[in-house]
């Protein structure tokens, strides 16, 4: 599996805060749900034996990567746990050469339009737009204008509710910690429902699109 998964089930489930013990029931409802990425901060205790758990439990079954990635430090240390793609709420050159040089999709964050373009000469694979929620859906809209072969992830207070809506909007990708906190309100049987809940936001929005 690569990177082309986030692309075509767009969604990508943020994990953090989990406890290790409910790391691989939560990751399997959310493989049983539909999705096939998922990311774990590295503010997580314990995010880099997590991500080596994941890569060792499912294997070639899920995307796995590392969020909050914030140096180049930190890069190095989830690609050699086996993190497959780092995601990083700012724009680090550095963390995109750490990922570029070993063959890791990157996805920092970013803001402005200007913040947009760098990523991209860096050699950025997609561009985390963050805080999405705050910003609203018009953001994309307008920032696709000038640059429409750009592939967004919506990030930040993205839920089931708005989730239409940034797709709408031009977004690839969601990534939202919306999946990982129905474990807290119903369990693996509510992840396997909202996991579907997404699945089929993107599939009807993209049906419209067509």
């Amino acid at each position: 599996m690569n990177f082309d998964c986030v692309k075509e089930t767009g969604v990508v489930s943020i994990v953090r805060g989990v406890k290790k013990e409910e790391l691989i029931p939560l990751v399997s409802a959310l493989q049983e749900g539909g999705i096939k990425a998922v990311e774990v901060t590295c503010n997580t205790p314990g995010a880099i034996d997590m991500i080596s758990q994941l890569r060792a439990y499912f294997g070639k079954e899920m995307f796995v990567g590392a969020g909050t990635v914030l140096d180049k430090e930190t890069a190095s240390l989830v690609i050699a746990a086996g993190a497959q793609f780092i995601l990083s709420p700012h724009l680090s050159q550095e963390v995109i050469e750490v990922g570029n040089l070993y063959g890791r999709p990157v996805v920092p964050g970013a803001m402005t339009p200007t913040e947009v373009i760098q990523a991209i000469r860096w050699g950025a694979k997609m561009v985390k737009i963050f805080p999405a929620g705050v910003l609203g859906t018009q953001y994309f809209k307008n920032i696709l204008g000038p640059y429409p072969q750009t592939q967004m992830m919506a990030v930040g207070g993205v839920n089931i509710n708005n989730a239409a809506d940034f797709l709408r909007a031009g977004v690839t990708s969601l990534g939202t910690t919306d999946l990982f906190k129905a474990m807290a309100e119903g369990g693996t049987k509510k992840v396997v429902a909202r996991a579907k809940e997404y699945i089929q936001v993107v599939q009807t929005v993209r049906q419209e699109r067509a």
